[in-house]
């Protein structure tokens, strides 16, 4: 089993168990305790390394998540950045990603939070008319604001840097050896259950 499809497993018994959690977790979350299960989504701007965001590389985010209380949870979410090109190709790149996330609540609706964790990525490529797949793990990072407009409704704003490292001797320059660095902001809502 590959680390990815290990992810995909992962995400999925995630979401079945939300149900079941759900309810524990509404009881939990509302009598005083942080703890709930959370679903939701980000739509957002990335660029590469040395880059300026562009309203045209634009990517969307699906994400499920546990907050066991109020400051660590546990996140796992889809990406799709869509395809890309430059001088000599294209390429489409997504991936799943789970993470650590660390929050500091400032007030009862407002908080800060960072997170770590791994993107699990899939790059398919088209340089100089020669086609190739990629896949590889790469550690990430972010940091973010998240404000509850409801009890169940939370909006976030947050910023985040992916690590792709692609190496292909096999392709020509400087298509064999991308070592790109993605920052992203993003904004989203989270349904908290």
């Amino acid at each position: 089993m590959t680390l990815r499809h290990a992810l995909t497993m992962i995400v999925i018994a995630a979401s079945l168990s939300a149900g079941s959690m759900a309810a524990k977790a509404q009881s939990q979350y509302r009598s005083g305790s942080d703890s709930h299960v959370y679903v939701g989504g980000n739509y957002g701007v990335y660029k590469d390394r040395g880059g300026d965001f562009d309203e045209d590389d634009n990517f969307s985010e699906i994400l499920v998540g546990i907050q066991a209380n109020e400051i660590i949870g546990i996140e796992a979410s889809y990406l799709n950045f869509g395809e890309f090109s430059g001088g000599i190709g294209t390429a489409d790149v997504d991936g799943y990603d789970l993470a650590l996330v660390g929050r500091l609540p400032l007030t009862d609706s407002f908080g800060l939070f960072a997170k770590g964790g791994l993107l699990f990525w899939e790059v398919d490529t088209k340089v100089a008319g020669v086609k190739r797949d990629y896949d590889g793990e790469d550690p990430f990072v972010g940091v973010g604001a998240d404000f509850e407009v409801t009890e169940n409704l939370i909006v976030a704003l947050e910023y985040d840097r992916y690590r792709i490292d692609l190496d292909d001797s096999n392709l020509p320059n400087p298509g064999g050896n991308w070592d790109g660095d993605m920052d992203t902001m993003k904004l989203g809502a989270r349904l908290a259950f």
